[in-house]
């Protein structure tokens, strides 16, 4: 169990509906943890990344479309385009259903130094495995006001960060502005939360809830 687990899962669970799920689709999930042991529904579905039954970055990719909940965390950032994802994401999910993700900003074991992105000075990170790389993230300007955003901006301060919203374009190879409206965010109600962790070694998660 990571050390951000049994924070980052009760945030996971504070932001979720809660209701029984009939349907409902994990991906980059390879099996039950303690996060989707608490989600209530009576068939359940895994993708995971890693055992490459399910490849994110795979144009060609298509799953079931009828799910009331699909929740996909800790997996979005190694999609490359970050708005297809969610746009194939939300075809999964059946009209009056749930979309939920998370991204990550913030990196403190993988680099010599610390990276708010995942590019920096020619470097491009991977994890887990050689060929999955962290490719995306996601903005928002009403992060600018969030109170954990402004707290992440504090304690990145100390790695030479003065401007963190520049630095999360300049160093993440795909962002997903979400000021300019995708079209797929027409018909949909989004809400987002953010949460900051580890202040030796910041790390910002942006929480995105997507009702269809």
């Amino acid at each position: 169990m990571g050390k951000s687990d049994p924070l980052i899962f009760k945030a996971y669970l504070d932001m979720l509906p809660w209701k029984n799920y009939s349907k409902v689709a994990f991906l980059g999930f390879a099996d039950e943890n303690a996060f989707t042991k608490c989600i209530p529904g009576k068939e359940r579905h895994f993708f995971d990344l890693q055992l490459k039954n399910w490849d994110i970055n795979d144009d060609s990719w298509r799953l079931e479309s009828d799910y009331d909940l699909v929740i996909s965390t800790r997996c979005p950032y190694f999609a490359k385009d970050p708005s297809l994802f969610i746009e194939r994401c939300l075809g999964m999910v059946k009209r009056g259903g749930v979309l939920f993700l998370d991204w990550g900003f913030g990196d403190h074991w993988r680099y010599e130094n610390y990276k708010i992105g995942w590019v920096k000075d020619g470097e491009h990170e991977s994890a887990y495995e050689d060929g999955n790389y962290l490719w995306s993230g996601v903005w928002h300007d009403s992060f600018l006001s969030n109170s954990a955003y402004k707290e992440f901006e504090e304690w990145v301060a100390k790695f030479g960060y003065d401007d963190v919203k520049s630095a999360i374009f300049d160093e993440t190879p795909s962002i997903l502005n979400l000021n300019k409206q995708p079209q797929w965010m027409s018909d949909v109600k989004m809400s987002y939360n953010l949460i900051t962790l580890w202040e030796e070694s910041p790390q910002l998660y942006v929480l995105i809830l997507i009702n269809k």
